[in-house]
């Protein structure tokens, strides 16, 4: 093995952390892995090397998640071999529309950040200090989930809102899940031999948003100022009237730091039913658990409403992509969705929906075009790590 010609990538997410090691030039991660659960019951630990997967079913907290993945990676005998660490970061706010080297002035801007993103910078930092304690001298690269829509025209993400308010605070929409948008993006116009493609990428995990893409640039997407915007997520409320804060602190005297949290982590399907996780609702669903059922339904009405908003900016539109953990592997979530969209002439093969690893396309014959793609964060990140060194 030659050292130093790996790149290290951490994609620390508000209940995840993958990571994964790609060697100088290569498209497909020599090591990968995820902690999955973090600080819930059911955590889980897994990492494929060499096509072998090893898994193993353990009671996770952030700190030994890290230090899973520096035993795994010292097993491996990687831990000398890293010649740059890329991180995700999911909030750039007006500082940063690219990826960049860290530094302190990083750091201090990204934990700046964090009223923003609650749930997932104060992860991404964690991820940041945890490779200063651990390696040392080596570069870090921020890898931020803003910048690929700093394409969005400003009439689409500017609110109505004084104009001084968003000169002097940045008040805009910025939104997320760029570096998974991005990539569908490339992907889905490689798979179709298309320069650039006309594309709706929904990514619907932990985390959810929906993103139009025209000609290769996102135009218009889900999530807002923060991440909270949008669909209905994990925890998350997603959009919802701002005049409900008011009521809150009239009636019940809730202050905004509680509404906060309210709304980022006791709210969205947690909110509804009582879980979080998809795969969990779907096991409730199969046992006729209403709240499960309703819970399914409001997430995927809301996902099918800003698709058939976004269809607004195609006169040629290429296709409707499903990513990520849920959009990647629940069937019956992509079924929920693409029934609500039949009078666009959006029609599912249940056979392919079934089987959608073995297929990228799972649509009828005479619907437009839907397809299935893993999404892959964390070559993004490595490809980013790889240019700013060799710049």
């Amino acid at each position: 093995m030659a050292c130093g010609t790996y790149y290290l990538v951490f994609n620390c997410g508000s209940s995840s952390i993958k990571f994964a090691v790609f060697e100088r030039g290569k498209t497909t991660a020599t090591l990968s892995g995820i902690a999955d659960k973090i600080n819930q019951s059911g955590g889980n630990f897994s990492f494929k090397i060499n096509a072998k997967q090893q898994q193993a079913h353990v009671k996770l907290s952030y700190q030994s998640a890290f230090l899973l993945i520096i035993a795994t990676l010292k097993e491996h005998q990687f831990l000398e071999c890293i010649s740059c660490i890329g991180h995700r970061v999911v909030h750039g706010g007006h500082y940063f529309n690219k990826a960049v080297m860290i530094d302190q002035d990083v750091l201090d801007k990204i934990r700046a950040l964090i009223p923003l993103a609650p749930l997932h910078n104060p992860a991404n930092l964690q991820g940041i200090e945890f490779c200063n304690q651990h390696f040392g001298n080596i570069q870090q690269v921020a890898v931020f989930d803003t910048a690929f829509h700093q394409s969005i025209p400003e009439h689409i993400y500017r609110y109505a809102i004084p104009q001084n308010l968003y000169e002097e605070l940045k008040l805009r929409k910025y939104g997320f899940h760029g570096i998974s948008h991005q990539y569908i993006a490339q992907t889905a116009a490689h798979y179709l031999r298309l320069a650039q493609g006309n594309f709706i990428c929904a990514h619907l995990g932990n985390g959810c948003s929906i993103t139009a893409i025209k000609e290769g640039k996102s135009i218009d997407t889900s999530m807002g100022f923060t991440p909270l915007d949008g669909l209905v997520m994990g925890t998350r409320s997603g959009a919802i009237d701002p005049g409900v804060f008011g009521y809150l602190k009239q009636t019940i005297d809730m202050d905004i730091d509680q509404i906060n949290q309210l709304l980022n982590k006791q709210s969205g399907l947690l909110g509804i039913c009582g879980l979080s996780d998809m795969r969990d609702i779907e096991h409730a669903i199969s046992q006729n658990n209403a709240k499960a059922i309703l819970a399914l339904e409001i997430f995927s009405h809301r996902i099918a409403q800003y698709i058939a908003s976004y269809m607004m900016y195609f006169a040629h539109f290429d296709g409707l992509i499903f990513t990520a953990g849920i959009g990647e592997h629940s069937a019956m979530v992509r079924q929920k969705v693409i029934d609500k969209l039949e009078a666009l002439s959006f029609m599912i093969d249940d056979t392919r929906n079934s089987n959608a690893k073995q297929y990228i396309e799972i649509h009828k014959p005479g619907s437009k075009r839907i397809m299935v793609l893993p999404t892959d964060e964390e070559l993004m990140i490595a490809q980013s790590c790889h240019e700013l060194l060799n710049k």
